[in-house]
C-alpha cells in the first residue's frame, strides 16, 4: 500500500509540474521579416511569462501592440482573444535609460529624456519591415506578455 501512495504522489507531483510549466512557458510562431535576421519567418521561440525572467535591454519579447496598431480582425493561431496579435520585438531601452534617437519623435521626447518608469522602448531588428516604437512611441511595460528564452529550428 505504500509503495502505491508513492505512485500516487508522485503522479500528482508530475502532473502539477506540467501544468505549472503549461502556464508559464509558451511557444509562438514568427511571422514575417521584423526580427531578421536573429529570427526569421517560421520559426518558433519559446518564451516565459514576464515574472519568471528579468526585462531588460537587448532581451527579446512577446508584446501586445497598442489598440492603434491593429487592425479589428478576430482571434486566430497567434491572435489571442480580443483580436489582438502578438509580436516580438527587442527591448531597445527600459525605465531610466535614454529614448532612442528614433524613437524621439513618436514619443515625444527630446534628447537627453529617460523612459520613465512603466515604460519600454520596442524595436524590430529589421528596421525596414518592422512596426514599433518608431511608431508607437513609448509602451506600457504591461504590454510585454513574455520574454524569449530560445529559438527553435523551423522544419523543413
Amino acid at each position: 500500500m505504500n509503495l502505491l501512495h508513492l505512485l500516487l504522489g508522485a503522479a500528482a507531483l508530475l502532473a502539477a509540474l506540467l501544468v505549472l510549466l503549461r502556464l508559464s512557458v509558451s511557444v509562438l510562431l514568427v511571422s514575417g521579416p521584423s526580427m531578421t535576421p536573429a529570427l526569421r519567418h517560421g520559426q518558433r521561440v519559446l518564451f516565459v511569462r514576464p515574472g519568471l525572467a528579468r526585462l531588460r535591454t537587448g532581451r527579446i519579447v512577446v508584446v501586445t501592440p497598442p489598440a492603434m496598431a491593429t487592425d479589428g480582425r478576430t482571434a486566430r493561431p497567434g491572435r489571442p482573444p480580443g483580436g489582438r496579435p502578438l509580436l516580438v520585438k527587442r527591448v531597445a531601452a527600459v525605465a531610466g535609460e535614454p529614448v532612442p534617437p528614433e524613437v524621439r519623435e513618436a514619443a515625444g521626447a527630446a534628447a537627453g529624456d529617460v523612459v520613465p518608469p512603466g515604460r519600454l522602448v520596442l524595436l524590430g531588428d529589421n528596421p525596414g519591415f518592422s512596426t514599433d516604437s518608431r511608431l508607437w512611441g513609448l509602451l506600457p511595460t504591461q504590454s510585454v506578455v513574455g520574454i524569449v528564452l530560445d529559438g527553435i529550428r523551423p522544419r523543413g
